[in-house]
């Protein structure tokens, strides 16, 4: 027997649930969930600028952003 067994059956205590945000209320703007367009293919610098078409160390062109 282990030294909680008799608290297994016991309801876990969790904090208090939060309510979701009402979609009207979302906040726009800020990042894009995926950089990865941004990211250069050969050496792996981060192009700091959003419409970058070329790294800014290495002349590689980037990635298409897509849709």
């Amino acid at each position: 027997m282990t030294k909680y067994s008799e608290d297994a059956d016991a309801p876990a205590e969790h904090g208090p649930v939060a309510e979701p945000v009402p979609a009207s209320t979302a906040v726009e703007g800020g990042e894009p969930a995926c950089l990865l367009h941004l990211v250069c293919p050969d050496c792996g610098r981060l192009a700091t600028a959003r419409d970058a078409r070329s790294c800014a160390r290495c002349g590689s062109p980037l990635p298409d952003a897509g849709p």
